[in-house]
C-alpha cells in the first residue's frame, strides 16, 4: 500500500470530508478508548491490525484516494507515536514504516524467483498444464544472473546466497524437463512449495501467495511468522503422530483378529460343555445330553461360520492351504 500512496501523497491535498471511511473512524475510536484504558497497548495494536485487515480486503476501486491516504497517514502516525518506526518522529508526515526490510542486494534475485514461481504455479494449475517445452521456455525467460534484462545486480558476497538459490531453481527446472508428462505439473508445484517453504524460508524470506493471480508478496521472515510456522509444524506433527497411532491400533486389531483364527472352526466347540456334534463340529447336545434348541443351534452355527472365515484367513496369512 505504501509505495503507491507515497507517490500520490506528494501531489495530493486530502479532503477531510472525502477521507471519512467507516473502518478508519472505528479504528480511531477504538484507539482512543484503548489508550484511555490505562494505555491498553494490546487493544490499541489490535485496532490497527483490524484496520489494516479491513483495508487489505476492501475493494480498492470503491475507496477514494483521500480515504486511502488518510488511512495510510493515520496508521503511520500511530506507529510513530508508539516508537515502532525506527528514528521517525511524531511529526513525520511520510506514509509507511521501515520495520524489517529486504536487503537491496537481494531484491533483484528475489523478484526473479518470485515471478518465475508465480508463472510456474499459474501454468501448472491451468487446464492445459505444462509440458517440457513450455517449461524450458518459462525457465529461459529469467536472466541467469537475476533481475530484469538490462538491470544491474549486486554480485557481492552478501548477494551470493540469493544468486545461488536462483541458480539452484533453474537447475531443478532443467531436471524437471526430463520428467514424464503425466507427473510434470505435480512435480513443478512441489518445487514451488519447496522454494517458498524451504529455500527462501532458510534465507529469512517468506512468499505470501495471493488469490486471483495477484503476484506473491515478498516479505522478510519476522518473529511472528516463525512462531506461526512453528505452531503449524507442531500441529502437523501432532496430526501425523495421531495417524501413526491410529494405524498402529488398526494393525494391532487386525493382527488380533487374524490370530483369533488360529483355532479351527472344526475344533472350537470340542469342550466339556457339549456331548454331541454334527459332521461340522457344531454342537447338537449339551453335556447333559439334552438336544440343543433350534434357536441356539442357529447362534452356534453363526459363531462357527465366523470362526471358519477367521481360520481360513489365518491359514492364508501363514501360507497354509485349506484345512
Amino acid at each position: 500500500m505504501t509505495d503507491i500512496l507515497d507517490k500520490q501523497a506528494s501531489n495530493h491535498q486530502a479532503d477531510p470530508e472525502q477521507a471519512t471511511w467507516p473502518p478508519l473512524q472505528k479504528a480511531k475510536t477504538d484507539i482512543f478508548d484503548a489508550l484511555c484504558d490505562s494505555f491498553n497497548t494490546p487493544s490499541a495494536m489490535r485496532a490497527i491490525s483490524e484496520l489494516i485487515s479491513d483495508y487489505n480486503s476492501a475493494d480498492k476501486g470503491a475507496l477514494t484516494i483521500d480515504q486511502q491516504l488518510a488511512t495510510g497517514r493515520w496508521v503511520t502516525s500511530i506507529v510513530n507515536i508508539f516508537g515502532l518506526n525506527g528514528a521517525a518522529t511524531i511529526s513525520d508526515s511520510s506514509i509507511g514504516w521501515s520495520g524489517i526490510d529486504i536487503p537491496e542486494y537481494a531484491k533483484p534475485y528475489l523478484t526473479s524467483i518470485s515471478q518465475l514461481r508465480d508463472t510456474l504455479r499459474q501454468q501448472a494449475r491451468s487446464s492445459s498444464g505444462l509440458d517440457p517445452e513450455r517449461l524450458k521456455h518459462v525457465a529461459a525467460s529469467v536472466p541467469p544472473e537475476g533481475g530484469s534484462s538490462g538491470s544491474s545486480v549486486d554480485a557481492s558476497a552478501a548477494a551470493a546466497p540469493y544468486q545461488q538459490l536462483l541458480s539452484t531453481v533453474r537447475s531443478e527446472l532443467s531436471t524437471l524437463t526430463l520428467t514424464p508428462h503425466p507427473s510434470l505439473n505435480q512435480d513443478v508445484l512441489q518445487l514451488c512449495d519447496r522454494i517458498r517453504d524451504v529455500h527462501l524460508w532458510d534465507l529469512g524470506i517468506y512468499l505470501e501467495d495471493r488469490a486471483d493471480g495477484a503476484p506473491s508478496l515478498i516479505r522478510p521472515v519476522t518473529k511472528e511468522l516463525r512462531t506461526l510456522k512453528s505452531n503449524e509444524k507442531a500441529q502437523q506433527s501432532a496430526k501425523e503422530e495421531a495417524k501413526k497411532v491410529a494405524l498402529a491400533e488398526r494393525e494391532k486389531a487386525e493382527k488380533a483378529k487374524v490370530e483369533k483364527g488360529r483355532v479351527s472352526h472344526l475344533d472350537m466347540f470340542q469342550t466339556e460343555e457339549w456331548s454331541a456334534w454334527d459332521e461340522d463340529g457344531v454342537p447338537v447336545k449339551d453335556k447333559e445330553g439334552v438336544e440343543v434348541t433350534k434357536s441356539r443351534g442357529k447362534k452356534l452355527r453363526k459363531e462357527w461360520e465366523r470362526q471358519r472365515k477367521l481360520h481360513e484367513a489365518w491359514r492364508e496369512a501363514n501360507g497354509m492351504g485349506a484345512p
